[in-house]
């Protein structure tokens, strides 16, 4: 008796809790085409409903998903063909990561192809960040991976900061994904996503219910102090050992304070998670932006004052309390801010500072104060190592360098979407966010052509007929189609065609040097006998100043010319590109020949810079110490 028939004989419930265990693979090509029986069986909707929800973890939204988990009638829901879209999806996506690995030709074109598929992207890519150390091309995968989930977290951050002026938005409400959006920049591969920041505060909010049933009855005050006293209670509020740890760079991030052990956050931090649990519980809550420290406010129900009377004049301004999370349990009186204010030299126009705070300029509020937490590390580039360092920029995941990075380019991301476009100041850093995004960050291209071009033809159009012409890195569309240029370029290949040529150009790609003036690592990714000839783009380091400039007249650099003037071509100098640890977003930083020091230890090579190697890449060969080349279409003898 062959096994199908053996199997006929068995009821439909044992089968369906036997395909419970089969991939849906081996589901759809070996179970369906036995025999008419089974293929229903096979396709019961509750089967592939229980498929789609352990095959993958994230789902864009439009598929709404969870709601369709929690509908009653979970039959109707084509949950099969559902599954099929996502696992092509997932066909596609490795299609396109491939071809990434093996050409540069339309890397960019296909790195944003895989990120316009959103979370429907991410379970695949969460696969690839983490393959295993056994693949040939390990570092590359595991880099271009995490480049394309990283653009897609940023993508869904700006759409956050894209609908915070829209005029069917309240100026007021979503406080929490705003402020979580900064936190999508140096999420990577953790699990802390806005999901996650909006159900930990909806936890929060439930936890207080459930441990204060009295709640419901509580005045608005009443509710407001006892939530206060609890979320500080829960040291959820505030930082130990403030005057060495303020301006440490997690504490200006929700999603960082509300996942630490320790929850550090700046006022403003604590303010918003004050607010964002008191709107859950029925209360109208906002943050103020006082100077210098950013308070809590609440205001009372429409017709009612804070302690649960009927307002004496329902035509009045309601009532307002003020609360600072970050330092007391208690109120603080309105009298005590404005002689704060007076105090701050803040004497005419101070009100302002008492009202509700808009959400934007919250958001602006806290980019100020990453970028204050930036620069600060910056000015501790001489205590690197140190402790203080070490804390100033250390974050839940990634790696500490590139994150600082990645927040100050989130700052100038959220600057430049919620302040309007109108303002004749918006372009204020424009010039310094292009440069930023095509030196480091070309991958969002998608974002910046679905977000900020049309922001920025809104910005052109308002000032006409006034409006001087822009180019270069003041034109969006001109950085765009840079960058579509360069990507569409077809490799230009170097050869070591003379015994002369390899003695004049001694290092070879994939060597890892230390620079023998400014101390810091780099890896070779690119070499010319002069400057011309290299990679495009390519940097010039501002304190490589031996470094001779493509403009610089050949007798300043001491080399020999003959009697007509011309440079000798066999006494060029010759210059390379690097990735380098001192400035980790900036991977063709030309070098001379003559800075480079081979070291041999690959003990001193940063992480952060082993990890970013995956973009020229393939993996590490300990053994000589030098990274396995996946650029030889550019440079195939080396």
């Amino acid at each position: 008796m062959t096994s199908s028939s053996s199997l006929d004989r068995f009821p439909d419930e044992l089968i369906r809790h036997i395909l419970l265990y089969l991939s849906p693979e081996d589901n759809i090509l070996s179970v369906q085409p036995v025999s008419r029986r089974f293929y229903h069986i096979a396709n019961e909707p509750l089967l592939w409903r229980y498929l789609c929800r352990i095959s993958f973890t994230f789902w864009n939204p439009e598929h709404y998903f969870f709601k369709k988990l929690a509908n009653p009638q979970p039959t109707t829901i084509e949950w099969k063909k559902l599954w099929l879209l996502r696992k092509r999806q997932n066909y596609l996506v490795e299609r396109l990561l491939n071809e990434i690995l093996t050409t540069r030709y339309h890397q960019l074109r296909n790195l944003q192809r895989i990120c316009q598929f959103g979370y429907d992207a991410k379970d695949f890519l969460l696969e690839q960040c983490h393959v295993d150390e056994s693949r040939d091309d390990v570092l590359a995968r595991r880099y271009y991976a995490n480049s394309a989930l990283d653009s897609i977290h940023r993508g869904m951050a700006v759409e956050v900061w894209s609908k915070c002026y829209e005029t069917e938005t309240d100026p007021y409400s979503g406080l929490d994904r705003a402020l979580g959006a900064f936190d999508l920049f140096v999420l990577h591969d953790q699990p802390q996503d806005l999901d996650y920041i909006l159900s930990t505060l909806d936890t929060l909010a439930d936890r207080f219910k459930l441990e204060h049933p009295e709640h419901e009855i509580m005045s608005t005050r009443e509710k407001a102090l006892v939530l206060n006293r609890w979320l500080r209670a829960q040291n959820l509020m505030g930082m130990e050992d403030e005057d060495v740890n303020y301006h440490n760079l997690r504490n200006c991030l929700i999603g960082q304070a509300l996942s630490d052990d320790e929850h550090p956050s700046l006022p403003i931090i604590s303010s918003a998670i004050f607010a964002s649990v008191a709107e859950r519980l029925g209360m109208s809550s906002s943050c103020c932006a006082f100077p210098s420290h950013v308070h809590a406010s609440v205001t009372a129900p429409p017709g009612m004052t804070l302690d649960g009377d009927e307002a004496k004049d329902i035509k009045a301004q309601p009532e307002i309390m003020y609360l600072n999370p970050y330092k007391c349990d208690g109120e603080i009186t309105l009298d005590e801010l404005r002689r704060a204010l007076v105090e701050l030299g803040w004497t005419q126009g101070s009100e302002v500072f008492l009202r509700a705070s808009p959400v934007p300029i919250i958001v602006l509020r806290t980019a100020a104060n990453i970028k204050a937490a930036t620069t600060r590390i910056q000015n501790l580039a001489d205590r690197a190592g140190e402790p203080i360092e070490v804390e100033a920029k250390r974050l839940r995941g990634g790696h500490p360098d590139i994150d600082v990075e990645a927040a100050k380019y989130a700052s100038m991301w959220a600057e430049l979407m919620v302040k309007p476009a109108a303002n004749r100041h918006w372009d204020q850093n424009l010039e310094a966010f292009l440069h930023t995004f095509a030196m480091s960050w070309a991958e969002d291209a998608w974002i910046v052509r679905k977000y900020l071009l049309p922001r920025y033809d809104q910005f052109v159009a308002s000032q006409r007929p006034v409006g001087r012409p822009r180019t270069g890195w003041e034109n969006v569309r001109e950085i765009l189609n840079m960058l579509d240029n360069l990507d569409k370029r077809e490799a230009v290949v170097a050869r070591r065609y003379t015994q002369e040529m390899q003695t004049r150009v001694r290092y070879r790609i994939g060597q890892v040097f230390r620079h023998k003036r400014y101390g810091w690592i780099g890896i070779i990714n690119g070499w010319a006998a002069g400057s011309n000839g290299l990679p495009v783009p390519h940097y010039l380091d501002g304190y490589e100043d031996e470094v001779q400039s493509p403009t610089t007249s050949p007798r300043s650099s001491g080399d020999r010319l003959h009697s007509d003037g011309q440079l000798r071509p066999q006494l060029a100098r010759v210059f390379y590109t690097c990735m380098s640890s001192k400035r980790p977003k900036v991977d063709r930083l030309r070098v001379a020949q003559n800075s480079i020091e081979i070291i041999t230890n690959p003990d001193l090579i940063p992480e952060s810079l082993k990890f970013l190697a995956g973009k020229y890449f393939k993996r590490f060969d300990r053994k000589t110490c030098t990274f396995v080349s996946n650029i030889k279409e550019s440079y195939p003898d080396d």
